[in-house]
């Protein structure tokens, strides 16, 4: 039963370019080497028709309920679309939930033509007595969605029992939305499960951060009402790549996720308090995201947009007026750009939140609290040119391994966003397999991680060089980015003089300041051991010139270390 016009999903978007996207409610994703599980899933994934058999069983092994019971579908917002669809009739054509909430319920609701009932619940206890009140013969299907977005409220078990009794009563299902159950202080999905009237939607695109695969999946009551919602779509809904990555992260990537929702929890508390330090009112939220609301609220997102950061704002719905939606960062150096945007729009104080970030990520990571120097751990020899190292001080923890016979795989993260676009650059042009991991004193600033990172670098390409034997010893390059274009010579002569001279005019790139960028290649250079000449020849643009720098140095690197049948390529014998 089809309305006459459908509607569809259109959230406000700034019109300036944005670097970190805060308004989508995405998270880092759980699968540390998502480049290798997807490298190796081959063509049968690709060329045959997908089978969800293998992940459907597997999630109901970790749920804890009989396989057949589980429905893959496209997101979490399909189990939706599906359930609307097979609900909704011309005798019950009325969806009871609250207000705000999803607001997909809304226009699938719409869409099939229903109408939806709500009461109002933006905090506190949930109006339980007031939305039994709207249940009646009409009503096809209750809506709870828990944590709520966007408010990041929750739903207790008790209300919900007492909600599903009534609806049952009416001959009405009730679905609960647990998209964000992960971030939660506690779930209740066997309780939920366990009643033949509950429907209960999941998803992988939130706690386990594979939105971009738009798997999701409906815990339905009973095998019969699954063949219901499965035959509600097409016979493929999800790919094999998407259901086979999925399995793989729930298979094997479990200890990751709850990292993920453990340092989310701890962002989520410090952009509360950010938002209450520049005069808003943060909601209590057990989501990964807080929504703020401000007197200004139009004027917050537009600022933020200014800075390149996205954050939720609403139209539409007269219960989110002057209220705006932040996704929590996943990385402290995305919190601390955050931070800064909003303090500059509202005139509020920066620096008391650089200094809670250091807290509160000290306080929830004491296991790997820095300690002096440990020495590199080697993995691999001359031959195969590897390096693997751990390098901790009591500034920075580094986790580093590397290939330099590789093909440019990356995995980076730093906590500084133009500085993982720079290392991503120089491993790809360079042809060097990198992954670095660093965790820094970022609240302090971006000098500890950008000089460690360099100093880090330099010694694993030093160490996976061996007695650098049989290579070309020199390399050049130029290269070009756009209007700008830089130079760079070196020579891994075992003696370390870098000449750095980038020309570049900003205080900042991102949430890097450009003073470290050049002390960044100092910083190579000097445990690289090499003499390195990298000059900006032209350009006006200083994110072009940066880039230009990168590339070349990764080109002239790239040439440098290229083996070659040769012994030592120095007149003294040794390097």
């Amino acid at each position: 039963m089809m309305s006459k016009k459908s509607t569809g999903y259109k959230p406000p978007e700034p019109t300036t370019p944005i670097t970190l996207q805060l308004s989508r409610n995405e998270s880092q994703c759980a699968i540390s080497d998502l480049a290798d599980h997807l490298g190796n899933l081959g063509a049968p994934f690709v060329s045959r028709y997908p089978s969800h058999m293998a992940l459907q069983t597997l999630i109901g092994d970790w749920i804890g309920v009989n396989g057949n019971r589980i429905v893959m579908t496209a997101g979490g917002d399909d189990s939706i679309d599906r359930v609307m669809r097979v609900s909704l009739s011309q005798t019950r054509d009325t969806v009871v939930s609250h207000s705000p909430s999803f607001e997909m319920v809304d226009i699938y609701c719409h869409n099939y033509g229903g109408s939806v009932a709500t009461v109002e619940w933006l905090e506190g206890e949930f109006p339980e007595h007031d939305l039994i009140g709207l249940i009646n013969d009409k009503t096809a299907l209750v809506v709870i969605t828990s944590p709520n977005n966007p408010t990041g409220g929750v739903v207790s078990l008790d209300s919900i029992t007492k909600i599903n009794t009534v609806a049952k009563a009416a001959g009405a299902k009730l679905l609960v939305d647990n998209a964000y159950i992960e971030f939660a202080d506690s779930e209740s999905t066997s309780e939920l499960a366990a009643d033949e009237n509950i429907m209960i939607v999941r998803t992988f695109s939130k706690a386990w951060g594979l939105a971009g695969l738009r798997v999701g999946y409906l815990i339905a009551p009973n095998a019969e009402f699954a063949e219901t919602i499965r035959n509600a779509s097409g016979p493929f809904p999800v790919s094999a790549v998407s259901l086979e990555t999925a399995r793989q992260a729930l298979a094997h990537c479990q200890p990751q996720m709850r990292t993920n929702v453990e340092t989310t929890k701890t962002i989520r508390h410090l952009v509360s308090e950010l938002v209450h330090s520049c005069g808003g009112k943060a909601f209590p939220s057990q989501g990964n995201f807080v929504l703020a609301e401000f007197d200004n609220a139009d004027e917050i997102w537009a600022g933020l947009g200014n800075d390149g950061i996205g954050i939720r704002k609403f139209t539409g719905n007269p219960h989110l007026t002057n209220r705006v939606r932040i996704t929590c960062p996943s990385q402290a150096g995305d919190f601390l750009q955050l931070a800064n945007s909003l303090c500059r729009v509202t005139d509020s104080e920066f620096e008391p939140h650089k200094i809670a970030l250091g807290i509160a990520f000290k306080n929830s990571h004491v296991a790997s609290e820095p300690t002096e120097t440990s020495g590199p751990v080697p993995v691999g020899s001359e031959a195969d040119r590897t390096w693997k190292a751990n390098r901790t001080t009591n500034e920075t923890n580094i986790d580093l391994e590397l290939n330099l016979d590789g093909t440019g795989q990356t995995e980076i993260e730093t906590g500084i966003g133009f500085l993982d676009h720079m290392l991503t650059a120089l491993a790809f042009h360079s042809r060097i397999d990198l992954k670095l991991k660093c965790a820094g004193d970022l609240h302090v600033d971006d000098h500890h991680t950008a000089e460690d990172c360099a100093l880090a670098l330099g010694t694993a390409i030093d160490g996976a060089l061996g007695k650098r034997t049989g290579i070309k010893r020199f390399g050049y390059a130029y290269a070009p980015l756009d209007e700008a274009m830089a130079r760079t010579v070196i020579d891994l002569s075992g003696r370390p003089w870098p000449e750095i001279h980038l020309q570049l005019e900003r205080e900042m790139i991102g949430n890097w300041a450009c003073e470290n960028i050049t002390h960044f290649f100092h910083s190579l250079a000097m445990t690289l051991k090499c003499s390195l000449h990298v000059d900006v020849l032209r350009g006006t643009n200083d994110h072009h010139r940066a880039e230009a720098a990168f590339k070349s140095c990764a080109k002239a690197l790239r040439e440098a270390i290229e083996r070659t049948d040769g012994e030592v390529p120095s007149t003294k014998g040794v390097l």
